[in-house]
């Protein structure tokens, strides 16, 4: 283990080993040869990085636990936080031969590390894999042009409500029966994934809880007070910052 807590260990996988998208597509030979050439990644905490925006591009990344998220620095130094990628994402896509975003930990993770070459072959030789990570990058697709209706469209009580909506449909969040959302990323992430800046992500959240919508219980913990009031935030005309 290095200086950042980071533990790589090369493994051979078993049948049921290995990402879902090679286990689904490939034959038991294909798999073995493929995983044979791959790295299982272990991250101890959050914060450390899996690759950075400009850097070369060598590996492709498959999320197996925890939240990767990526990011990009704009011209004036701010960070914009693009997506949050769970287990059975893919990262480490490129373009001329370079990462264009950052990709680091939420907390803790672990993920498959395959060589873009090996892959590449792998690809070459079976059509059906290219098929299905065709499929998976075709939905990352549509979720980032939603996320720009969100965030062109809605106010930022709503971008707060949207998004506190979906991470109720993730599974493991969100507590029905007591109505409590754990929130997997801090408040900084929260802010800069919506276009706001810290302040102004704060007092989203007091208007919510001022309209009786949500109750922050702890940090990370928010008891979903009206769900259907969530909802119907959305879908207003927007008015004003909040």
């Amino acid at each position: 283990m290095d200086r950042l807590g980071l533990e790589i260990r090369a493994r051979l996988f078993e049948p049921a080993g290995g990402p879902s998208i090679i286990r689904n597509v490939l034959s038991r030979e294909e798999q073995d040869q493929l995983l044979q050439s791959a790295t299982f990644v272990e991250y101890a905490h959050g914060g450390q990085t899996l690759f950075s925006e400009g850097q070369e591009a060598g590996f492709l990344y498959f999320i197996d636990a925890g939240i990767i998220r990526i990011s990009r620095c704009a011209e004036n130094g701010r960070r914009q936080v693009l997506a949050f990628r769970v287990p059975g994402d893919i990262v480490g896509l490129f373009e001329n031969g370079r990462y264009t975003n950052s990709a680091e930990t939420v907390g803790v993770a672990k993920v498959y590390r395959i060589p873009w070459q090996r892959m590449q072959q792998a690809m070459r030789s079976e059509p059906a894999l290219q098929l299905h990570l065709f499929v998976k990058l075709a939905d990352d697709y549509c979720q980032a042009e939603h996320r720009i209706m969100t965030l062109g469209q809605q106010n930022s009580c709503q971008r707060l409500a949207s998004f506190l909506l979906e991470l109720i449909q993730m599974p493991g969040l969100f507590n029905e029966r007591q109505s409590l959302l754990q929130l997997p990323v801090n408040r900084f992430d929260l802010a800069d994934y919506l276009g706001m800046v810290t302040k102004s992500f704060e007092r989203s959240f007091a208007a919510l809880e001022s309209r009786g919508l949500i109750r922050r219980v702890t940090s990370r913990t928010i008891q979903i007070v009206d769900m259907g009031g969530l909802h119907r935030l959305c879908q207003e005309q927007p008015r004003s910052h909040h």
